[in-house]
């Protein structure tokens, strides 16, 4: 039966021509990014507090906004590599705070042996490097180390609002590859090194957290593996990450992409790749229910989300998809929506998707996917392979909604729905091939994401030449 596309917000009050005539306004605000014009240009108001508002919004409209990202890591991670590749294609100033000390404080931080030097020290010195470099932009390399550093980053501190903040992030074995090839390299061997290397990694781990805590809703973090030759594809993620744009290197708006597709389409493994590339934040609303099922006293159901109401559903998710992190960093939606009926919510939350990809896999491969996917009905964590706790494994079953009759009646749901919610935003609709292997299917994604649409591409002012 079909479900009956719902009013939400405000819009529910308006007569129709009211309501017609707030359908094509929004939606030219959305196509044309002017909500994000909007909240950049209040955003640089608060901060500046100019005398003459008007005439600086003017000016405001003809700058190319400078990149100004940290990137923070262990060291041995070749970290500043990355750092020269931003600093070399952006233009922009490479601040390496490690060689600012040295130049400045060259026995007191020779003499350190890996300790870090007194914030008191080292902030002063990075205030000045950013000033003297916040016309042309920058990247700083190695800091903050701390927390007290992080928060001498601060709106309040610094006049402006640090939203690019990039964590190399490395496991231990990783770390110490890395060093014992640096140490080498300069006629040691890792044994040599051996206190300076422990004394680094203690350190690190000791401020990290907090440091991770402090930029909860801007950090993206990037694994940086042991490979490291030209084919490292650690700095494409990178400039992923940076979040600019591809011509003029201004801002992009947040990614916000929605990946779609029938059960077993391996949606999910796609969303949490995708989330982890561009480091967004990665929304399941299955496990949003079970959460909110929880809390409200309900006995949690794994029950598809294709047989869930519409309101209560999108209840959730909005949300979720207004809290700080999403509208920070950007999200990537898994499976909504479903219906037309939550693709119009979303048009009348203000959350259009910059990306809606569609997964699409045939029924057969769907039910043969299904064959191997097994349940816990204690946690209602879905297994493809048997798990290696013995206890989980035994407790195993297919659920109700994977039996073949009831696949047949999913898959047909999702197609006879798929258009109606494609149609909801054609700008932004894209389709993959599902079949593939799965790293081909994310590349897939990657370059439906990446390949600038008309209207993103009216955007950049360097194309209009």
């Amino acid at each position: 039966m079909a479900v009956p596309i719902q009013t939400w917000g405000s819009m529910g009050t308006m007569v129709p021509e009211q309501h017609e005539f707030g359908l094509q306004t929004s939606e030219y605000l959305e196509a044309n990014e002017v909500y994000d014009l909007f909240a950049h240009l209040l955003r640089q108001l608060i901060i500046d507090q100019p005398e003459k508002p008007l005439q600086f919004l003017q000016d405001e409209l003809r700058k190319k906004p400078p990149l100004a990202v940290c990137v923070i890591g262990p060291a041995g991670i070749n970290r500043t590599k990355y750092c020269q590749q931003i600093a070399s294609d952006f233009g922009v100033k490479h601040i390496h705070v490690g060689n600012i000390l040295r130049s400045k404080y060259k026995d007191l931080f020779e003499s350190a042996g890996g300790v870090l030097l007194e914030d008191e020290i080292v902030i002063p010195l990075v205030k000045t490097a950013i000033k003297m470099a916040q016309n042309s932009g920058w990247v700083l390399d190695g800091f903050p180390r701390t927390k007290v550093q992080a928060q001498a980053l601060t709106m309040r501190e610094t006049g402006f609002c640090l939203d690019k903040v990039l964590l190399l992030h490395a496991g231990e074995k990783t770390i110490r590859q890395h060093f014992s090839t640096k140490f080498k390299s300069g006629g040691h061997t890792a044994a040599e090194k051996e206190d300076l290397i422990n004394t680094r990694l203690q350190q690190y781990n000791r401020h990290i957290v907090s440091i991770v805590e402090f930029y909860k809703n801007v950090i993206r973090q990037i694994e940086v593996s042991g490979v490291d030759d030209d084919t490292n594809p650690v700095y494409e993620v990178i400039r992923q990450n940076l979040h600019v744009r591809p011509y003029s290197y201004a801002p992009m708006r947040s990614h916000r992409i929605c990946i779609i597709g029938a059960c077993s389409s391996g949606r999910t493994t796609q969303c949490q790749a995708i989330a982890k590339g561009y480091g967004l934040v990665h929304i399941d609303p299955a496990k949003l229910m079970l959460q909110h099922q929880k809390k409200s006293g309900q006995f949690p159901e794994e029950v598809p989300l294709e047989y869930v109401g519409d309101e209560e559903l999108c209840k959730v998710v909005g949300k979720r998809l207004n809290e700080i992190d999403c509208l920070r960093k950007g999200w990537v939606l898994d499976g909504f929506p479903k219906t037309k009926a939550q693709a119009e919510f979303l048009r009348q939350a203000h959350l259009w998707p910059t990306r809606l990809i569609s997964v699409v896999l045939d029924e057969e491969s769907v039910q043969e996917r299904a064959l191997s996917r097994r349940v816990d009905p204690v946690t209602c964590a879905a297994y493809y392979r048997t798990p290696t706790n013995e206890k989980v494994a035994a407790r195993l079953v297919h659920a109700e909604y994977d039996q073949p009759d009831k696949l047949k009646e999913r898959y047909v749901l999702h197609m006879q729905r798929l258009e109606k919610v494609a149609q909801s935003f054609p700008l932004a609709f894209r389709t993959v091939n599902g079949d593939l292997d799965i790293g081909d299917v994310t590349q897939e994604i990657k370059d439906r994401v990446n390949k600038p649409s008309p209207s993103e591409l009216a955007q950049d002012a360097d194309t209009e030449e």
